[in-house]
């Protein structure tokens, strides 16, 4: 009810600004209430206000919509000018109205100055008296029409975002699934009896990120865990080849963050740190805070030949999609040196 109110009265505020401000400006008053009953022309003035009210929601709410945004112009523009003729026109009806007094039955009171006792008030210029409905007018137009223009853009970019974000999560899959199948190949070659338990962390993989990751956003504890069994399956895999440090602190109940984001980052220090004839260590910490989470990936450069090491989908992946899921919300800093790669990000979790 609260909202309710609030609403409502943000529409009476807006209405009381826009139709007082050319008033304000001329230092005339829309309409003069104490004179309501016996000055004709101010009643025809605020029948004008009251039908002006009406055409700008039916304009907002069904023209512009249904008409303009269609491309339906002839018709849009023809609703238009008859709208503003009735403005302008209907009021016009008091004149015809018995019990209403005629402009010319008028006489002003004694003093005023410039009219002499008794004579007949000048009737103001038409141009005059309609210019500040012409204003106000084309003012509601052109405000419903930026405003839907606005929508429309808005909605276009929104898709767009949507499709490059598929297309991003359908890149993932392929280059994890083939990064998974030869770690299994790599234990079963060697026959390791950790072998089967890989293929049903391969299984809870694909169900993460088949079912799991599909929406905008994932329970950080489900990222968590599915971070935590990849570098299991690594670690497996590499055995004794390489040093992994991977910690985790603080709370990650309640929160939200979107899939895979930070898989990436990690997958992408065991493409390029991982080398059975060199020294390897990587360094994986994960904070969780009150506003965020950060990351910390750090690996030691060494050679790698496979030709799918250097294919670089993974880090490129994740830059474009920070950009356009948390656009002010995330800071990325990558350091890369002759002897190592670090990563540093934070993400704001904060809605």
């Amino acid at each position: 009810m609260k909202d309710k109110w609030w609403k409502y009265g943000l529409h009476v505020l807006g209405w009381i600004l826009f139709l007082t401000l050319p008033y304000l400006l001329s230092f005339k008053k829309a309409v003069q209430f104490d004179e309501l009953w016996t000055n004709p022309r101010d009643m025809k003035n605020l029948i004008s206000w009251i039908l002006l009210i009406g055409f700008s929601y039916f304009n907002h709410l069904w023209l512009v919509p249904q008409l303009y945004l269609n491309r339906r112009y002839i018709l849009f523009t023809a609703f238009v000018l008859l709208s503003f003729a009735a403005i302008i026109w209907l009021p016009e009806i008091i004149d015809l109205l018995p019990s209403q007094p005629m402009l010319s039955d008028l006489t002003p009171p004694a003093g005023v100055p410039g009219v002499a006792p008794g004579a007949v008030p000048p009737k103001p210029d038409f141009a005059m008296e309609i210019s500040h409905f012409v204003l106000l007018f084309i003012l509601s137009v052109l405000i419903s029409i930026a405003y839907y223009t606005q929508m429309r853009l808005q909605m276009t970019e929104k898709q767009r975002l949507e499709t490059e974000l598929a297309h991003l999560k359908a890149q993932i899959q392929p280059h994890f699934l083939f990064n998974t199948l030869n770690s299994i190949y790599a234990l079963a070659i060697r026959q390791d009896e950790k072998t089967a338990d890989t293929v049903v962390q391969l299984a809870e993989f694909l169900r993460y990120v088949i079912r799991d990751a599909q929406g905008n956003r994932i329970a950080l504890e489900k990222e968590l865990a599915y971070l935590r069994n990849y570098v299991d399956l690594q670690q497996s895999r590499l055995r004794d080849s390489v040093i992994v440090y991977f910690e985790v602190a603080g709370s990650p109940v309640g929160m939200e963050i979107v899939p895979l984001i930070l898989f990436s980052f990690v997958e992408n220090a065991f493409k390029h740190g991982v080398s059975p004839d060199e020294e390897s260590l990587i360094r994986i910490r994960i904070d969780i805070l009150l506003n965020g989470v950060k990351l910390h990936v750090f690996n030691k450069k060494v050679t790698v030949v496979s030709p799918e090491a250097n294919s670089g989908i993974g880090v490129e992946n994740a830059r474009k999609r920070l950009s356009l899921l948390y656009p002010q919300a995330h800071e990325l800093k990558v350091t890369d040196t002759p002897t190592d790669y670090t990563v540093d990000l934070f993400i704001s979790t904060e809605k």
